[in-house]
């Protein structure tokens, strides 16, 4: 590290940054520069020689946050090097697991599954669970969601299902206990088990198993688990306190405590706001305990936020003491300005909340006027995604473009909705409801008085909307033409003859795609509507902004769905409407950390759990009533029993300080200003609400009691030019971003840089190749053989074929026979291999190593090399897979 690089950091930093021998725990304030602090450490390491980037083990919690550390770490690297080990705990665990998992007997290609899909999955599987309290006949699903969240909790302590079962038959009726609940559990116990088995025998996992199996091999391979000890020298831990008890215990297996190892943790008790999501703030109140030996550094210059605004959050936050940090090391976490000091915070009382939300639409134009803020300078921050309705209605009104990540966002969107309909009549033809919606796309053009005439037909015919269409274009249509078709001609509805071609070619395309439907992937079908509709030329065509946000929003789509067919290979369309359905009943959205706020031009409404991370110069906090902000507790459905929680739970009312820390990192996120605000009536108007305890905790009771007094009453004067504005539109600010390109890439872009375009940045999924599948089948069983063979060496041809069997990907292939023929030619492509090319004496380096090579100052060429194998003492051969011809299509 330089010089100059160091003296840009302040004292407490530069501590952290040369700390290099023996665990660390960094205490970051908000605004602190924590992330900096990570980067310049790695960057010392590396710079004074004191381990190669591959034994560094920096671990995050969103791929965001990983990504931006790695690219930061890449500016200061003079050279390409194998990829460093930057990622969240889950792609960390993944990666260990790809490379490892066959050492417990279970396979690498296991699919991981969202949400919905283990929801699915288990109601596909649910008669072969011995349930009876949790399957109630008259709603067999009930109890099916909560049954998942207590599993991944489980996980999330550390607590196997045979331990749950154990604990469970030893349970005895009590007067706390009542045989009844026993029953419950140990049902429960069993259901465990069971499910766990038919993850294993389908090749699933989801999120919590991948630390819970990381830690069984750890714990089962001991020789494994001190591979990674000894290539992790040194391991860094962002939000440390976001870990689980699992999460945790990893980081204990990979950096014993009794080893005193470079381990530096960096986190903050009072931004522990996912309790929800099973972390434990006891893992960063107990560390010291945990690791005697630690040193410790508080970061306490504050480089975000004014003075006022730090003052007032942690005037808040002093009230969880003494379940604090700062209570329990005694030391001061009291943050100072480096930016100085000026009134910046405000409150305000309204008397319902209509009042709350003009003010604050009022106030973002003025502050754009006044002071030249941009849009997406300002976020509104609220505790539920449902407190934004009347927010979003508001922002409409007042010509105010927003930018909203609640719970279904990408599903509800008015173009994806128009393709969900497509699907859904594709389904059931005699869903009118979604035929309308097809007709009615602005793409047709299709008048009014036309569309009121074909309903008013299908009235009177007592018909679906698709068959009366059907009908009404039979008699132009001699092919389509029935006999039974003639008593209608009376009612036929006076509609031009433009329309009727365009429902004609809607209608035959919905026939013929009918007709396909059966072996063509659903992803597919919505592809061939876009290009024979017209719709794909118009999307790829955009010349505005929102233009290119409906289309980043469908190929967004489009990639969901054939995600989702890659990793079942039973999907057709009834599957993806399940899939679907599920996902919008749970709630599906790019989550907000994950994407970049200042990417488009408008005003952020969003939760503080989602805020968790960023920062905005103008900071709305709205609606901060009693009920509200702090929220009523709930109870989890299905807690984990008291005798098996690890976690040392806190003296003070647990959910009172988690919502408290929850205050503090909505009013930290502000840089310049600070609105709270909330209202005496919401919705309808009848009940007056109490002020959140929290503003009086920040502000006092004689400020908030001044804001209350002052008359609110004044009606917003609001202009029909006002109520009846558009919505500004919504410009994309292009950030600039490190450039890494792959051969293909740059081999597309040199063959044709339209077709670059589609492929890279709008990534427009292309049809399913056959082609591909076949040389991802083969790459892919090579890949998982010489994985094995590295373990088993006297492993051949029989092992490779099994692995080709269950990793065959029968997608693109144009029939059955076509097929067929591909998966013979495989065979022998693989007999032949072996026959020629594969070496028992061989010593394999590496499979599948990723590497990086900087060409420019930001610029670099990444790829993938398939294997490396020693070929002397200093010399290494470079191997690359490749099919070669592929059997045609015309031979099936």
């Amino acid at each position: 590290m330089t010089t100059t690089v160091l003296s840009s950091l302040n004292e407490e930093q530069q501590q952290a940054v040369k700390h290099h021998e023996g665990p660390l725990l960094i205490i970051a304030g908000a605004g602190t520069g924590k992330t900096t602090v990570i980067v310049e450490k790695v960057k010392h390491l590396l710079a004074e020689n004191l381990c190669k980037p591959q034994e560094i083990l920096a671990l995050t919690f969103t791929e965001k946050a990983a990504t931006e550390m790695e690219e930061r770490i890449d500016r200061a690297m003079p050279y390409g090097y194998f990829q460093m080990w930057v990622s969240t705990f889950h792609s960390f665990a993944d990666r260990i697991l790809r490379a490892e998992i066959s050492h417990i007997g279970l396979s690498p290609e296991y699919k991981l599954l969202s949400t919905a899909e283990s929801i699915l999955f288990f109601q596909r599987n649910l008669f072969q669970f011995e349930l009876s309290y949790f399957r109630p006949l008259g709603n067999p699903h009930k109890f099916i969601e909560h049954m998942l969240q207590h599993f991944s909790r489980l996980k999330d302590e550390d607590i196997t299902p045979e331990q749950y079962l154990e604990w469970a038959s030893t349970l005895q009726p009590s007067e706390e206990l009542l045989e009844e609940e026993i029953d419950k559990y140990q049902e429960l116990a069993h259901a465990y088990i069971t499910y766990e088995k038919l993850k294993i025998e389908n090749s699933y996992m989801e999120f919590a198993d991948l630390i819970y199996y990381v830690l069984q091999l750890f714990r089962k391979r001991p020789s494994i688990l001190q591979k990674y000890r000894t290539q992790f020298k040194y391991i860094l831990v962002d939000e440390f306190q976001d870990t689980n008890i699992a999460q945790y215990i990893l980081i204990k297996l990979l950096a014993p405590p009794e080893l005193a190892p470079n381990l530096t943790v960096v986190g903050d008790d009072s931004q522990a706001i996912y309790k929800f999501r099973g972390a434990s703030i006891s893992n960063i109140l107990t560390f010291m305990k945990d690791y005697e030996q630690a040193a410790q550094i508080t970061l306490r210059l504050n480089y975000r936020s004014y003075q006022s605004i730090l003052d007032l959050s942690y005037k808040l936050i002093q009230n969880n003491n003494p379940d604090t940090l700062e209570y329990t090391l005694k030391i001061s976490k009291e943050l100072t300005a480096s930016r100085g000091d000026q009134k910046t915070t405000s409150f305000h009382w309204f008397s319902d909340g209509g009042k709350e939300a003009e003010y604050v639409a009022e106030e973002i134009i003025r502050l754009r006027k006044e002071k030249g803020y941009a849009f997406s300078d300002f976020a509104l921050l609220l505790r539920a995604n449902g407190h934004s309705t009347l927010f979003q209605t508001t922002f409409s009104r007042f010509g105010i473009p927003f930018r909203f990540l609640g719970p279904g966002v990408l599903f509800k969107q008015p173009e994806i909705k128009d393709l969900l309909a497509y699907l859904y009549l594709l389904n059931d033809l005699e869903d009118s409801p979604s035929f309308y919606r097809i007709l009615t796309m602005s793409l047709f053009k299709l008048p009014g008085e036309d569309l009121n005439q074909l309903l008013s037909f299908t009235k009177k015919i007592s018909q679906p909307l698709f068959h009366s269409c059907k009908i009404v274009c039979s008699f132009f249509e001699p092919e389509w033409f029935k006999e039974e078709y003639e008593i209608y001609r009376p009612y036929l509805p006076l509609i031009s003859s433009e329309t009727r071609e365009t429902v004609k070619g809607i209608v035959k395309t919905v026939q013929e795609q009918l007709s396909r439907s059966p072996h063509t992937p659903p992803s597919q079908l919505i592809y061939t509507f876009l290009q024979e509709s017209g719709l794909l030329t118009q999307i790829l065509e955009y010349a505005t902004t929102k233009e290119e946000k409906i289309a980043l929003n469908i190929l967004k789509f489009l990639n969901r769905l054939k995600t989702y067919e890659l990793d079942h290979e039973d999907t057709n369309i009834r599957t993806i409407i399940e899939f679907i359905d599920m996902n919008l009943k749970m709630g599906e959205s790019p989550a907000s950390s994950d994407t970049d706020a200042a990417a488009y031009d408008a005003v952020n409404i969003l939760t503080v759990h989602a805020s968790k991370g960023l920062e905005f110069p103008v900071v709305f906090l709205g609606n901060l009533i009693k009920g509200r902000f702090p929220s009523i507790e709930k109870s989890e459905p299905l807690p984990i029993p008291q005798d098996l929680i690890k976690e040392l739970l806190p003296e003070g009312d647990y959910h009172l300080q988690e919502e408290r820390r929850l205050f503090y990192v909505a009013m930290t996120r502000a840089k310049d200003l600070l609105y709270l605000s909330a209202a005496a009536t919401y919705t309808d108007g009848k009940r007056e609400h109490k002020i959140s305890p929290f503003v009086i905790e920040a502000l006092g009771e004689k400020v908030v009691a001044q804001q209350q007094n002052i008359k609110k009453e004044e009606k917003t004067q609001i202009s029909l030019f006002d109520l009846f504005k558009q919505p500004e539109e919504i410009i994309e600010k292009k950030a600039s971003r490190i450039k890494s390109f792959s051969y293909s890439q740059l081999e597309s872009f040199k063959t044709c840089p339209l077709r670059y375009k589609y492929q890279y940045i709008l990534k427009i999924p292309s049809p399913a190749s056959h082609s591909a599948s076949f040389g991802d089948s083969i790459h892919m069983t090579l890949q998982q053989f010489y994985l094995d063979f590295n373990l088993d060496g006297t492993l051949g041809l029989d092992h490779a074929l099994h692995i080709y069997e269950r990793n065959w990907i029968p997608i693109g292939y144009s029939n059955t026979a076509h097929e067929k023929r591909s998966k013979e030619e495989g065979h022998t492509m693989l007999r032949k291999y072996f026959e020629q090319l594969h070496r028992p004496e061989i010593s394999i380096l590496g499979v599948e190593k990723i590497f990086k090579i900087k060409v420019h100052d930001d610029v670099y060429i990444s790829g993938k090399i398939d294997r490396i194998d020693k070929k002397g003492l200093n010399e290494v051969e470079i191997i690359d897979y490749k099919t070669g011809k592929m059997p045609d299509e015309n031979l099936g």
